[in-house]
């Protein structure tokens, strides 16, 4: 009678093995189908995400293109492209920031590889003025004439100048293709400072362009200067950066994008580059901190 039992006993044990490894596989089975629904579903997220913040890039290149042909002979913050930006506008599951900003308000190193002694002269200004060496500057310049055209600044830094300098430098220079302006309703004061070697006068125009938006000719005339070497009241490059958060994914991209104008008089308007997530680089706009 005992042996009996103990034979029971152990059929219970097997089938209680089976029934408990059948039913981790089952377990198995259901988390692996939810993963998958899972991936499938931020995949879908994504996809979205990014569609929207593409359209993002083309509400820019259609806003750029209908101010060259209203608005040619200036750019400035109370246009009605630089009104696009948003802020956690509502789409449907989520989310849409974008920023969109003048890129041509501060000096670019690229134009110190015409040779040309004012765009040298001006870049060795903006050095001082940001902490460089003289040996920094001079290897600065080699390095993007050498090397050039540069996309970013990045290269500086890891050609030995300080985080602390090259924060500075960046406020005051960029790195954009082909050669450009630099648009005195752009840049800030120090920049102004810069270009006009007086600190009073350059605070003087913030003042006037922060009461009537931008600045003019006239306006340089009541200050007694002229326009500096290399400047103007327009530009022609811009940065528009965009994300988009759906459920739980989020996408965003910035795009430099430049204005041409033909000999017939046509505008072209076209997207230079593009980057993705953390691909953007620092000379972007920064957008608002993501919601959780």
């Amino acid at each position: 009678m005992s042996r009996g039992c103990d034979e029971e006993g152990m059929i219970l044990v097997n089938v209680l093995m089976f029934v408990a490894i059948a039913a981790g596989l089952v377990l198995l089975m259901i988390n692996r189908e939810e993963l998958a629904l899972d991936r499938g579903l931020r995949t879908r997220e994504a996809a979205r995400a990014l569609a929207i913040v593409r359209g993002g890039e083309l509400s820019a290149l259609v806003a750029l293109r209908r101010d060259a042909e209203q608005s040619p002979e200036v750019d400035h913050v109370g246009e009605p492209w630089a009104k696009l930006s948003e802020n956690g506008a509502p789409i449907e599951g989520g989310t849409f920031d974008l920023a969109i900003a003048d890129a041509e308000g501060r000096f670019n190193i690229n134009s110190v590889r015409t040779g040309e002694v004012a765009s040298t002269v001006l870049f060795q200004a903006i050095g001082n003025d940001a902490g460089m060496t003289g040996e920094q500057i001079v290897a600065a310049i080699e390095y993007v004439r050498l090397r050039g055209p540069v996309t970013d600044l990045r290269p500086l830094r890891m050609a030995g100048v300080e985080p602390k300098v090259a924060d500075r430098l960046e406020r005051l220079v960029t790195a954009l293709p082909g050669r450009t302006t630099l648009n005195l309703n752009a840049a800030d004061e120090g920049m102004l400072a810069l270009l006009f070697r007086d600190p009073v006068v350059a605070q003087r125009l913030v003042a006037i362009r922060a009461r009537q938006g931008y600045l003019t000719a006239k306006d340089l005339a009541d200050q007694n200067v002229s326009l500096p070497w290399g400047t103007t009241f327009r530009s022609n490059t811009f940065w528009v950066r965009t994300r988009a958060t759906i459920g739980g994914t989020s996408q965003q991209a910035a795009t430099l994008i430049q204005r041409r104008r033909a000999p017939d008089g046509a505008v072209d308007v076209f997207p230079v580059e593009r980057w993705r997530n953390a691909a953007v680089p620092p000379g972007a706009p920064v957008l608002p901190a993501a919601k959780s």
